[in-house]
């Protein structure tokens, strides 16, 4: 309020009004500046806007013609928004036809350039506009916003010397103040209606998908729930073994999974084989010509994870002394499995989201979008709905990542899988080491049984890679308790024992056995040793 009453006092000094004068002349002209004011204030096109404030500034300062000049984003050479003339006709070619050396003073300066004979004034003669389009009067007033020069309001005659005077520089400097407002507001709201007709296409985009694949899931929901338990799955596992309750039906659900192309989601535990589920996907879906590409985002460093996952180009940083593909490239028209995608950084969860949104990327380094086409599949064991409410995992990422959900079953949930499990690893860990299989005694077998495994399958793919290595014959009892330092059955109650707790008695257990070796402690449960550790700072073990 303030700043609007010192521009109408400030009009009102330019009209020779005091505060009790009321000269018809003079209040006629306020009356009308002020009409003018109130119309571009109320217009929100840009381009009635353009024609509306040009018009006026001929109508009063009599100029020949009229350009609104803007500023450009990064640095670029101001553009002409609109010309008008005298006759307020369209001025065509106008980028032509004013000084660009005074627009250039204008904006850098955001000081008003009042020039009587342009032809004379020796601060122009080198300029070619100038000279050559015989200009004479010049007047150009900066559009400031936010006290930064916008752009400039250009006026000029190329017939009359000394056309504007002081008088004129400062009822248009005055006036500018108010048409620059006007000029950001239509701004303002046409990127509000840009952002708002973007925002509702890709919203009707996205539902039409929704509605598309929510009729398609609600099939695969409904063909699932019509097929008994006893129905053996579709397809051949080979790489998943064991046909217990809990496998049968992670088995069923696959058989569905592999005729889609959606990402898809898969959970549980360290250990459990989420890779070698992600491998049966690719292997029995449209993409098993392609390339099956694996990562873990945990074992890369962060600052490492973007290069290695969209590559770089030459010189993009210390080192990078060619161009490099990443794996999205490498996997084009594959799968890309990423493991441990809860670990990964925002900044590279705004790139991800970006690959699954649009199909392209851009190397670090470089410029040009990149196209591919790759089905994800993702997997982690962390907890991602407490990391969707603490803000470190994007739930529009979350969303576009679980378009399809597999949860692969511990090894305490598939204790019948235990024996097949141990006999398809003595024979893969003999064919290893070229030797027979040994025999495995029923105590033995049965104490296997019984272990918690807190480091399900890949533990217990470990201990008997080692029990193979290590006995002479047959696998006793004896094996088992004296293999070695850590390799003795750590016993856990399950009864009335949340997962977490079980999981920090067990990781204290091989910590004791280990003697407080940490590498040793986590290759004791076949746990990486980066989530070994983040193990030990989420339960203050360390």
């Amino acid at each position: 309020m303030k700043g609007r009453e010192e521009s109408r006092r400030g009009l009102a000094a330019w009209f020779g009004l005091g505060a009790t004068d009321a000269a018809p002349a003079g209040g006629e002209k306020l009356h009308r500046l002020l009409e003018i004011n109130r119309a571009l204030v109320a217009e929100l096109d840009a381009g009635r806007l353009y024609s509306k404030i040009l018009d006026a500034a001929v109508e009063l300062t009599g100029a020949e013609r009229a350009f609104l000049v803007l500023s450009s984003a990064g640095g670029a050479e101001p553009t002409i928004a609109a010309a008008r003339n005298v006759d307020r006709e369209e001025i065509r070619g106008a980028i032509s036809k004013v000084s660009h050396t005074v627009v250039r003073k204008v904006v850098e300066s955001g000081v008003t350039q009042r020039i009587e004979s342009a032809v004379d004034d020796p601060s122009l003669q080198p300029s070619q506009s100038v000279s050559g389009m015989r200009l004479v009067s010049i007047l150009a007033v900066p559009l400031k916003v936010r006290g930064a020069a916008a752009g400039c309001l250009y006026l000029d005659n190329r017939f009359q010397r000394g056309t504007f005077s002081g008088d004129h520089q400062q009822l248009m400097e005055l006036f500018a103040d108010q048409a620059a407002v006007a000029v950001d507001n239509a701004r303002l709201m046409a990127q509000a209606a840009a952002a708002k007709a973007e925002l509702e296409q890709a919203n009707a985009k996205l539902a039409e998908k929704v509605v598309v694949q929510e009729v398609e899931l609600q099939s695969m929901r409904d063909a699932l729930s019509l097929r008994p338990d006893s129905t053996p799955p579709k397809h051949d596992y080979p790489e998943l073994v064991g046909r217990s309750p809990a496998m049968l039906e992670l088995l069923r659900l696959l058989d569905v999974v592999v005729e889609t192309d959606y990402p898809v989601l898969i959970l549980g535990e360290s250990g459990v084989g989420k890779e070698v589920v992600a491998r049966a996907i690719h292997r029995l879906g449209r993409r098993s010509a392609r390339p099956f590409i694996a990562e873990n985002c945990a074992a890369i460093a962060e600052n490492l994870l973007e290069a290695e996952l969209f590559g770089y180009v030459k010189g993009a940083f210390t080192g990078a002394d060619r161009d490099k593909r990443g794996l999205f490239e490498e996997a084009d028209g594959g799968t890309l499995f990423l493991d441990e995608i809860g670990d990964m950084d925002q900044s590279m969860q705004r790139g991800l989201l970006r690959v699954l949104q649009e199909g392209e990327f851009r190397k670090v380094g470089g410029h040009d979008s990149i196209k591919v086409d790759v089905r994800i599949l993702s997997a982690t064991n962390a907890d991602l709905a407490k990391k969707l409410e603490d803000g470190s995992f994007r739930e529009d990422l979350y969303f576009r990542l679980k378009v399809m959900t597999v949860r692969v079953p511990p090894l305490r949930e598939r204790r019948g899988d235990i024996p097949a499990l141990v006999d398809h690893f003595l024979r893969e860990a003999a064919l290893q080491c070229g030797r027979t299989a040994p025999a495995l005694a029923p105590v033995a077998l049965e104490l296997l049984c019984q272990y918690a495994w807190p480091g399900n399958v890949r533990e217990l793919k470990n201990e008997v890679m080692k029990l193979v290595a290590l006995a002479d014959g047959t696998i006793e009892p004896r094996h088992l308790r004296n293999l070695g330092e850590g390799t003795r059955p750590v016993h856990l109650s399950l009864a009335g024992r949340t997962l977490e707790e079980l999981e920090k008695e067990a990781i204290r257990q091989a910590l004791e056995v280990a003697r407080g070796k940490r590498v040793e402690a986590a290759r004791l449960l076949g746990l990486p040793r980066r989530t070994f550790y983040n193990r030990l700072k989420r339960y203050g073990l360390l």
